[in-house]
């Protein structure tokens, strides 16, 4: 599952807690999904930037540990 899909899923999961949240009767139940819907629609707006977060901190990772080769082989 790629981050659209993911995010696509999030939207649809929030749609559909906002429709149970009209049709629940008691103000609590109402309250739960409406707080759930908004939870999932938060995010899925947030799954792209949590990627490109995580892509430039494995990148990162990545060149830290092509400088220390690097290192190991200018040393030897």
């Amino acid at each position: 599952m790629d981050d659209e899909q993911l995010a696509d899923l999030h939207r649809f999961l929030a749609e559909y807690h906002r429709k149970l949240a009209k049709e629940a009767v008691l103000d609590v139940v109402q309250q739960y999904h409406s707080d759930l819907a908004q939870r999932l629609a938060d995010e899925a707006a947030l799954i792209p930037r949590r990627t490109a977060i995580a892509q430039r901190l494995r990148d990162g990772e990545q060149q830290l540990r092509d400088a220390e080769q690097q290192k190991r082989e200018d040393g030897e």
